[in-house]
This record gives C-alpha cells, structure tokens and sequence, in this order.
C-alpha cells in the first residue's frame, strides 16, 4: 500500500474520519475462549464501522477496566476486525489475540489501555472492529471500554 510522502496530492480516501465507540455498562464473564458471552450484568456491543484509507493501515486503541474474583488470575479485553460494514460479521482480518489487547491480572480494578496497527485492509473497503473479552479462570467483571480506530497515512 502506497505511503503519502511529502508532497502528495491528498484526497478523501487516503484520510477517512476515525471512528470511536465505548460501553459503560459493567458485566462478568466466565468464558475462556474470546467471545461476546456473559453471566451477569449488561453486555453491549462496543464495535465501529470504518473504510480502510489508501494506506490500508489503521491505528486500534482498546481501553477496559477489569477485574478478576482470582488474586493471580487474568481478565483480557481484545479487538476483533472482519471485513464489512456488518458489526460481527465478515471474513475475519484480525482475531483476537492476547498480545494486541488489554489484560490484567488480580482481584483490584485496573483501568487499561493499548494500541497496535493492523495492515493489509483493502483500500477503500469496509470493515467492522469489535471487542472481545475471555478470562483466564475465575470469574471476570468488566466495564468502561472503548475502541478507537484511526486511519493512518
């Protein structure tokens, strides 16, 4: 994917809008493997639509407070990317993983951020990011997360 340089005629493609959701409501998990399931409290969807710029590069930012019953045990948050408009749905660009994510470990709110680049998305075309969540054992409360997704040049 072409890098704009110095001197390159910018258009409306190469800079589409960052795009930014958050969820503020709280709720526990118990489920091992990333998902969108959980066993107490208000899940809600925190997820964006975004157009990939010229780049095919953009900058994900995952922010969640979360806390473990466990003292050692670990609660992660992590951005799933699909290609579509279609919150969820799509070829999957980007699994969730550990170590794009956010993840505490121990029975103490933590409140915490991370970003990483995804790249190779087809300039021009749409893609959902959604977060997921998993823990390690125990049960996992989570809340005040947000995703970001910034085009980059």
């Amino acid at each position: 994917m072409p890098d704009l340089l110095a001197g390159t005629t910018v258009k409306a493609l190469d800079t589409p809008p960052a795009v930014t959701d958050r969820g503020d409501t709280s709720y526990d998990a118990t489920n091992t493997a990333y998902s969108t399931a959980f066993v107490l409290g208000t899940y809600e969807d925190v997820a964006v639509a975004f157009i990939a710029p010229t780049s095919g590069r953009v900058m994900v930012f995952t922010v969640a407070r979360m806390v473990n019953s466990g003292a050692t045990a670990g609660v992660l948050v992590a951005p799933e990317t699909r290609t579509g408009a279609a919150i969820g749905s799509g070829t999957q660009v980007e699994t969730p993983g550990d170590g794009h994510g956010v993840s505490h470990y121990g029975n103490t709110f933590a409140r915490i951020g991370a970003s990483h680049i995804v790249s190779g998305l087809t300039p021009g075309a749409p893609y959902n990011t959604r977060l997921l969540h998993r823990v390690v054992s125990g049960t996992g409360s989570f809340a005040l997360r947000e995703l970001t997704v910034v085009p980059l040049p």
